[in-house]
């Protein structure tokens, strides 16, 4: 609590002062009307029609294009959020994340754009993957162009809390922020505190074996280490982020600073040793060495710990401009991270043992153990220092024309410094790496049009380009890396698109790979595949200075078709294929063929029990798959309480809908000069006996700063002035002004092969088939993503749900084949959502409502978690369900106020 209150003391006077630090309109600016580059409120908005204010460049129009009531629709509040909303839609046929822009320009990074309130959003396009070539980026992600409002101001206060229900892991958030946009300026102050409480094994009913531990009167019991065993660790963090950006003369400039703190505190249970005792021990069995587990638990000792702390400054700076047609956007970025970690591994048990070889009667192997017994405390102290400065210019424009169109270029060029040092300490055993790195990039795409229907060139085969792109980086520890790629863009019809592309790229190692501290963790439960039991191993993780750069080659083709000329209906298909030769991943599931192929990464004792597993980074030798991807996105708008009032009262069967609403701002403009705006519909002080207009026309929009107007308004309303905007003529693809939204969506993929050959002359694993290198199971052959919305009124709705089929994994050897069943997992999230503003008669009756949103989520609905099961139907203890998914079902509440 006292962080709370800590941070809304700092926050809140600085939100208050900081909307003089944005540059103030022009007296002409202030004049202008209606707004000439972006408008405020895009109601309407005709899909894929270039020219659009902030469009991106090219020829390629959006796969999906939304509006401000459809992002209303999701009920969410950041850009942030939205994404997440949208990661069926944005996910590409190679998985890779989408890129981002804003107004149709890069961004220097995330943080950039991450907190912008969804309020702020004019519009947003989903692009196919070879927009991101016009952008200098791969052509492996998709495209998110986020389009602002030109103006906006709100400050934004959201108080959450998320709970389990089976208990445990309370996790309160505290998020403020200031944002206002005003003819090319924009300043963005946002604070974030979360915390979560840890949650260990006996909160979740963990089924652990005994292990024998000390009574503080010194006599041997059964001792449960599940309370001193955490399956989550307590979690601390803290976000500040500012963004400033203004126009210099015919160049906008964006400056972003951002500091992020976290912290977490886990427990491993207690410390444990196997002793060796000898035959002539009193304690050996049956007069024969021996080998006795013991667990330093009980009176005077204390659990393993592991804490880590980190710090992450960010600085980054974007300027774009034009020069004689062609445009350019120069980024630069410096991160710093700072992380150190600390944890205990165990006890010295050295000196126990030379008593028990010694014959010691007292010495007992399996305790009880007192503190003095036993030796100091093994640890291990990690930390790394990353510093990564980063300058990247790109320009684009047209060189020239063909018949068909103009052609198409760009040029972007890198340049990147990064320090990695990272030092640990395993208990006296020092060992430090650094990596240091310097990079640069050269890379150029051009866009040939071959054919057009609109220019009458080639009409017949409808329009056709074709692309290309080259690249080559010089790293300075890995030598030179190449990229290639090229595609062509058809669209036979108007209602159908074709994108084929295929690309090659080499790509090294990150410095975190190579040179992570080496940090152990005691106490860790796998499941071991040879033995066909769970092993409590001591896990090694860290970087690999080993690893070599990959090569990635993917083919893929897509297709979008858009069957209905006034239903928001889209369909998309895309086959992909990648082979990766030398691809670096993280260390595999245990099974027997691992093993064989990496042998020293496994420690086993005498008895064959594996003890310990490093599972640092490694390089298969190649890696194939291919796969299906295709889905169905479908809008459809629907008509709100408001808007059905607003007819009637311009078909004069109606009151006003707004007779007797107070709109904050309107006395503020009126003292300045402006004319009060008013809402849609409502009529002047000079026309209260006119009759109300029955064309339909909107008047001009306002040039007030504010919010976006309430559902229905179409631009004006109980949202307050600040409305108004794009008017466009409606046509395919189009969306009605404001309203509601009903939403479906359903993306399926099928892999149709995925192999991993571990090692040259090595096993070759088949994922489909019974193989598998993650925790998780094999790769499920269907996957299943859902998403459904209902929103109207004020009021909203959004389930979503995800199927992955089941998986068989045999992963011992012949003789002990070892078989997991890996069962299919289907989870539903459910989220309904309240914006209070968008009941006009509680907002006339408490005004306090207005831009005020109450949300409950309820994730894993139906609380499933995947079950594993060994060929008697017995789970394995490291795949009991709460090891796999902790939390399970999780109630989450939110209250979200803009202050306009």
């Amino acid at each position: 609590m006292r962080m709370f209150l800590f941070l809304i003391a700092t926050s809140v006077p600085a939100l208050a002062s900081a909307q003089q630090a944005v540059p103030p309109a022009t007296a002409s600016n202030a004049a202008a009307d209606p707004e000439p580059v972006i408008s405020d409120e895009p109601d309407i908005i005709v899909e894929g029609q270039r020219g659009l204010p902030g469009a991106v460049i090219g020829d390629i129009p959006p796969e999906q294009q939304l509006g401000p009531a459809d992002i209303r629709s999701y009920g969410v509040s950041s850009v942030a959020d939205l994404l997440t909303e949208l990661a069926p839609q944005t996910t590409s046929g190679v998985g890779g994340p989408p890129v981002v822009l804003l107004n149709g320009k890069r961004i220097a990074g995330f943080r950039e754009i991450r907190d912008i309130p969804t309020e702020a959003i004019a519009r947003v396009d989903i692009l196919a993957e070879e927009v991101a070539l016009k952008y200098g980026y791969r052509a492996d992600q998709k495209v998110i162009n986020i389009v602002l409002r030109n103006r906006f101001r709100a400050t934004t206060a959201e108080i959450t809390d998320k709970i389990a229900t089976e208990g445990g892991r309370n996790s309160p958030e505290l998020e403020l922020d200031l944002l206002t946009i005003r003819n090319g300026g924009r300043l963005q102050l946002h604070s974030e505190f979360q915390t979560a409480e840890s949650l260990t094994e006996s909160e979740r009913n963990i089924l652990a074996p005994v292990s024998t531990g000390t009574t503080a009167s010194g006599g041997a019991v059964a001792f449960d280490q599940r309370p001193f065993r955490t399956l989550l660790p307590f979690t601390r963090q803290l976000q500040q982020n500012a963004v400033y950006a203004r126009n210099f003369g015919d160049v906008s400039a964006t400056f972003n600073g951002a500091i992020e703190s976290s912290e977490s505190k886990g427990l491993n249970g207690f410390p444990g040793a196997t002793f060796l005792v000898p035959a002539a021990s009193p304690f050996a069995t049956g007069g024969q060495a021996t080998s006795i587990a013991g667990v330093f638990g009980g009176a005077g000792f204390t659990p393993l710990a592991q804490n880590s702390r980190s710090i992450t400054g960010h600085l980054g700076t974007t300027l774009n401009g034009a020069v004689s047609g062609w445009q350019w956007t120069l980024t630069g970025a410096y991160d710093h991270v700072d992380s150190r970690n600390f944890s205990e591994t165990g006890l010295d048990s050295s000196a126990y043992q030379a008593r028990i070889d010694a014959g010691d009667p007292t010495a007992n192997p399996a305790g009880p153990f007192a503190p003095s017994d036993l030796g100091g405390s093994f640890y291990n102290r990690g930390s790394s220092i990353s510093n990564d400065g980063k300058i990247d210019a790109l320009v684009n424009g047209s060189p020239f024309s063909l018949p068909a169109g103009a052609v198409s270029t760009s040029v972007r060029l890198t340049g990147e410094t990064i320090g990695f040092s990272s030092n640990s300490n395993r208990s006296g055993l020092i060992q430090s790496a650094d990596v240091s790195r310097r990079r640069g990039n050269a890379q150029v795409t051009i866009d040939l049009p071959i054919a057009s229907r609109s220019k009458g060139v080639l009409a017949g085969i409808g329009d056709l380009s074709i692309n290309g792109n080259a690249a080559i980086e010089q790293l300075s520890d890995f030598g030179s890396l190449y990229t290639y790629g090229f595609g062509a863009n058809w669209s036979p019809i108007e209602a159908v698109r074709i994108i084929g592309s295929v690309s090659d790229q080499d790509e090294a190692p990150s410095p975190q790979q190579l040179g992570n501290p080496v940090i152990t963790t005691p106490n860790v439960r796998v499941f071991d595949y040879i033995a066909g039991t769970t092993a409590t191993v001591t896990a090694i993780t860290g970087g690999n200075p080993f690893l070599r750069a990959d090569n990635r080659h993917v083919d893929k083709i897509g297709v979008t078709v858009k069957p209905l000329d006034k239903t928001d209906l889209t369909l998309t298909a895309n086959y992909t294929r990648q082979r990766t030769d030398d691809p670096i991943a993280g260390f595999p599931t245990p099974t027997a063929a691992i093993e064989a192929a990496f042998p020293g990464r496994f420690i086993r004792d005498i008895a064959g029990n594996l003890t310990q597993l490093d599972t640092r980074p490694i390089n298969y030798a190649r890696t194939e798959n291919s796969n299906i991807r295709w889905g169905i996105n479908f809008s459809q708008p629907l008509k709100s309480k408001l808007q059905k009032q607003i007819e009637a009262y311009r078909a004069g069967k109606g009151p006003n809908p707004f007779e007797g609403m107070s709109i904050p701002g309107q006395r503020r403009r009126a003292a300045e000069g402006d004319r009060p705006a008013q809402p849609q519909g409502a009529p002047t002080s000079t026309e209260q006996t006119a009759p109300p207009p029955a064309s339909g026309d909107t008047p001009p929009p306002p040039t007030g700063d504010g919010p976006p107007p309430a559902e229905g308004a179409n631009g004006r309303g109980p949202g307050g002035p600040g409305g108004g905007g794009f008017r466009g003529p409606g046509g395919r693809g189009g969306r009605g002004g404001g309203g509601g939204r009903l939403q479906f969506a359903v993306y399926h993929t099928l892999h149709l092969t995925d192999s991993v050959l571990v090692a040259n002359g090595g096993p070759r694993l088949d994922l489909l088939d019974g193989d598998a290198i993650g925790q998780n199971g094999g790769q499920p052959r269907n996957e299943v993503e859902v998403q459904a919305g209902y929103f109207n009124n004020g009021i909203g709705a959004r389930l979503s749900g995800n199927y992955r089929e089941g998986t068989r994994v045999n992963g011992g050897t012949v003789a002990n084949p070892t078989p997991l069943n890996f069962g299919s997992l289907t989870t539903v999230d459910l989220r309904l959502f309240g914006d209070l503003g968008g009941q006009l008669e509680w907002v006339k009756a408490h005004p306090f409502l207005r831009g005020t949103r109450v949300s409950l989520s309820v994730d894993n609905l139906f609380n499933q978690r995947q079950r594993v099961t060994d060929a008697t139907g017995t789970v394995p203890v490291s795949f009991q369900p709460s090891y796999l998914d902790p939390l399970g079902r999780t109630i989450r509440l939110s209250i979200r106020k803009l202050f306009f």
